[in-house]
């Protein structure tokens, strides 16, 4: 798998993507331990294409449906503008690193129940 996760603060898990193949894989596991704040760590990635793209968007949907949120970092370039151009940037926050994006969120906000 080339999904690197991490926990950079507690409840917010952060998955370093080098490739989107195994994306769903990931997130499946996250949402069978009720992990659903999660940062996707984009700076791995030297290019996003329609599959991947279509993988974080079922990806973002999944965890919203589970009371979550998934927040972007690392975004450059291409991957920016794809997100410009779809308007996934009105749904998907994007943070320049994936501190940033893990400090985001509040410490109760956000959080599932117990």
């Amino acid at each position: 798998m080339r999904i690197a996760k991490k926990e950079m603060k507690p409840g917010v898990s952060v998955l370093e993507l080098i490739e989107c193949k195994q994306l769903e894989l990931a997130f499946d596991e996250l949402l069978r331990e009720n992990r659903t704040r999660v940062v996707l760590d984009l700076s791995g990635l030297t290019k996003l294409d329609s599959s991947g793209f279509g993988r974080i968007v079922n990806c973002f949907s999944r965890v919203s449906k589970a009371g979550g949120t998934i927040r972007l970092a690392g975004v450059t370039g291409t991957m920016a503008g794809v997100l410009k151009t779809t308007h996934a940037d009105r749904f998907l926050k994007v943070y320049a690193t994936a501190a940033e994006a893990s400090e985001s969120f509040s410490d109760s906000a956000e959080r599932p129940a117990s």
